[in-house]
């Protein structure tokens, strides 16, 4: 009985734990008020670009380069009542023979595996919103 009384206790931490291949972050805030606003700050605060294509549901950054990431990254947040899904994709630069900086050809979704540097600025997007996290794929 009190096996059981521990797993159910455990249980919720369970299935909010990061797992390999995740490529969402889902943010449950207390109250709907001026997300979009949350949202646009702190990507401001990490030195992202937020497009200004007068939706009110959706954030959409321009695509950025930074030194812990060799290459270019590009955020999305959507928002559904008082809850926020964060992804993101990113794409590897190349230096060309004159030594410029190429943008990248493709793009892969941001995922999760250990040491995944796009997954750690995802994250601390994520922590500068505030609330609850949950991860998905």
């Amino acid at each position: 009985m009190k096996l059981l009384f521990i797993f159910l206790l455990l249980c919720p931490f369970l299935v909010k734990a990061q797992k390999n291949e995740d490529t969402k972050i889902i943010i449950t805030l207390n109250d709907s008020i001026d997300i979009y606003k949350k949202i646009k700050i702190a990507l401001v605060n990490l030195d992202f670009i937020v497009k200004d294509n007068y939706n009110t549901d959706t954030l959409t950054t321009y695509s950025r380069e930074f030194s812990n990431i060799p290459g270019q990254c590009r955020l999305t947040a959507v928002i559904k009542g008082n809850s926020v899904t964060l992804s993101g994709i990113y794409g590897l630069t190349k230096i060309d023979d004159f030594g410029y900086t190429r943008p990248p050809k493709e793009n892969q979704r941001i995922i999760y595996y250990k040491g995944s540097k796009g997954w750690e600025l995802l994250k601390m997007v994520a922590e500068r919103i505030g609330g609850q996290m949950a991860f998905s794929k």
